[in-house]
């Protein structure tokens, strides 16, 4: 009997062009899928334009353009690269696309329904010349392990700045300093999933690279912690929660959830039920593959989201993590 085969390229981040990195990275999702189409079996291989966030918002305000054209113009340049090598995706979309803020905001109202979000109030870096609050990577300050200038997210040297140390940091934008004031957000509890995160990856990893088995450890050691689902920008995927109008959902949180809507998508586009390769059989199994950096975003945050729907969702097979 034909398998159902699901193969899930990264998706490469619309604020700058693909280098060879990304190919490299890329490059297995495409062999597995014309090995498995010479197979005989039934595969459908989707990937798309990650087309939100910080980096995209910054390059459009040096720019002097707005973020959407942005995101449309490295989503066309990611076309012509994966035409030019031939890559043969079954569909290749972007998350800025109706249809799939359409059923992330679905998913997102299933996941407080099932009680897995909830309101917090952080303590975060305000600008007050900007009028706004401050992601990590639009702060810069003087590193305290290497003593040079870096941005808030992490220092060249590997140091990644503590809340207390962004404290009176200063904003790229403005170049003024910064102020802690309370901020409202919504977490996802990540914590709360992390026994049937640990069986998961326990049933798992053995078949997984290694890169993917020790990174995916590491935290899992640590203790999964609870992560911000929303965030302070005007381009993203709208919160539909009353309250959230000004924020938009972390694109960590939408953008894996992207597998599943371009699932929906190409089916829907070709008469297939998409369920055959997302809902739990014995005939499918799935496969992600991408870049070591985004490893724990598919060996544990995808998972965590759609073991936190609640409706026997698949859960990746394979982790192929490129070095």
């Amino acid at each position: 009997m034909n398998r159902d085969i699901f193969i899930g390229g990264a998706w490469p981040y619309a604020n700058y062009f693909m280098h060879i990195g990304h190919l490299a990275a890329l490059l297995p999702g495409d062999v597995l899928a014309r090995y498995f189409r010479g197979n005989g079996d039934n595969v459908i291989y989707v990937s798309g334009t990650d087309s939100h966030g910080t980096p995209i918002t910054q390059r459009a305000i040096q720019e002097k353009v707005t973020s959407e054209e942005i995101a449309k113009r490295y989503h066309k340049a990611f076309i012509k690269s994966f035409t030019s090598m031939n890559f043969e995706y079954d569909l290749y979309t972007a998350t800025f696309t109706e249809e799939h803020k359409k059923l992330v905001k679905e998913y997102f109202l299933k996941l407080i329904e099932n009680g897995y979000i909830y309101e917090k109030i952080d303590k975060d870096n305000y600008c007050e010349k900007c009028n706004k609050f401050l992601a990590d990577r639009e702060l810069k300050l003087i590193c305290p392990v290497c003593g040079n200038e870096t941005k808030g997210d992490q220092c060249d040297c590997g140091h990644v700045p503590t809340k207390e140390e962004l404290a009176g940091s200063i904003c790229v934008e403005c170049g003024n300093k910064t102020i802690v004031k309370d901020n409202k957000n919504l977490y996802i509890a990540l914590s709360k999933l992390q026994p049937q995160i640990e069986e998961y990856v326990s049933l798992h990893k053995n078949n997984w690279r290694k890169n993917a088995q020790n990174e995916t450890d590491k935290y899992l050691k640590q203790g999964l912690r609870d992560r911000a689902v929303t965030r302070d920008l005007n381009w993203g995927v709208e919160i539909p929660v009353e309250g959230y109008e000004n924020k938009r959902m972390y694109v960590w949180i939408e953008a894996v959830l992207g597998y599943v809507t371009a699932t929906m998508k190409y089916c829907e586009e070709n008469n297939l039920d998409w369920r055959q390769w997302w809902k739990e059989s014995d005939n499918n199994k799935m496969y992600m593959v991408h870049g070591k950096d985004n490893i724990t975003f598919h060996s544990l945050i995808f998972p965590g989201l759609l073991l936190a729907l609640e409706d026997n969702y698949k859960l990746p097979d394979m982790i192929v993590s490129t070095e």
